[in-house]
């Protein structure tokens, strides 16, 4: 049986690249309209009673129109302007409204071209206008909240949005227990959804000129300054130095930690160099065959000759070799390569080859 060693084969490749679509995250600044609904403070009612008016004001009724830029998985803010109308119940045209203006800082958990949750608190001022008029007054608001947002869903790029608010009203005698909740749609006004030119790398074969220094003269994938072995027969399967392939391929240096079947980092390195061999020739079949010293039972080592030999098998698998050309088969101590009396002999037959079926 012929045995080969692995280094590494050279690459000839070019990077080229490509246009493609990207979000410009730092502008996404936006318009939107949305209607509320209002669950309304109990004492609301109460307040009015000293004026001798007998209300029902169980919610309202409103819109709010915002400016903000919620940024992709990041911090923003919402300049927002809302009226609200609280039905008093009454035929007399005494409803109250509440006209405001806000600011919120949001939180998105999302790319924003996609479901997006944010989280949302912020403040500002509002003016009650109520019955009697001399009741009327400029006040303090503050709202907490949950919302969601949609990717865009037409070439406008429209977004449906909801979001739900605890209200603190700080008119007349407070009111600390009333609830928002706003649906609506997002309009961009500008910056997003903005097509920008990304670079994207892509490996191309191409023609090597004659005195580039990477002159492949026999054709075998291998250039010249790194083929020890020139001239070899156009259709020949070599290794990474050039050399042709023989029946057995010697991974000398594939170790594993003690009585384990998991590899040292130092065999990543020769088993990479493998697997770039076996991905050049995807026609070929290997079976990957392990072994063991004669420490220990026949029975013990034949299993572990097993487990390291599926595990070989298994990395070469995760670097990109089709899990069909690959055999994983445990031979124990029965095929030595050196004696077993002396340590540097059972370091020899301590081993994993890849043997080559077709």
């Amino acid at each position: 049986m012929q045995h080969w060693k692995l280094t590494s084969a050279a690459a000839l490749a070019l990077a080229c690249s490509t246009p493609a679509l990207a979000q410009d995250e730092d502008k996404a600044v936006y318009f939107s309209v949305m209607g509320s609904y209002i669950i309304a403070d109990d004492a609301r009612d109460a307040d009015n009673a000293d004026e001798g008016i007998v209300t029902d004001i169980d919610d309202g009724y409103g819109f709010q129109f915002a400016v903000g830029q919620m940024k992709p998985h990041g911090l923003g803010f919402e300049l927002s302007l809302f009226n609200d109308l609280y039905e008093t119940g009454e035929d007399n045209g005494t409803d109250f409204y509440r006209y405001g203006l806000g600011l919120d800082l949001i939180y998105a958990f999302g790319d924003r071209q996609s479901f997006t949750p944010y989280v949302l608190l912020g403040a500002g001022g509002a003016y009650n206008d109520v019955f009697p008029d001399d009741r009327d007054d400029y006040d303090f608001y503050a709202n907490a909240g949950i919302g969601m947002v949609t990717g865009p869903l037409n070439e406008y790029g429209m977004k449906l949005r909801l979001d739900l608010r605890y209200v603190y009203d700080n008119f007349e005698s407070a009111y600390d227990e009333e609830y928002k909740g706003n649906i609506g749609v997002e309009f961009p006004l500008f910056g997003e959804a903005k097509v920008v030119e990304k670079v994207v790398e892509k490996v191309k074969v191409v023609e090597v000129e004659k005195d580039s220094g990477l002159r492949d003269s026999d054709g075998d994938g291998i250039v010249d300054e790194k083929d020890n072995c020139p001239n070899t027969p156009a259709g020949t399967r070599v290794d990474g130095e050039g050399c042709p392939l023989g029946d057995v391929v010697a991974l000398d240096g594939v170790t594993f930690e003690f009585d384990s079947a998991r590899l040292q980092p130092n065999a990543e390195t020769i088993l990479d160099d493998a697997a770039e061999v076996l991905m050049r020739y995807p026609e070929m079949l290997v079976e990957v065959a392990g072994h063991t010293d004669s420490l220990g039972s026949d029975a013990y080592n034949q299993q572990l000759s097993q487990k390291r030999a599926e595990s070989v098998r298994q990395y070469l698998i995760d670097q990109g070799v089709s899990a069909e050309r690959l055999t994983a088969v445990g031979y124990g101590e029965s095929e030595p390569r050196a004696t077993n009396d002396t340590e540097e002999g059972r370091e020899l037959n301590r081993r994993v080859e890849l043997r080559i079926q077709n």
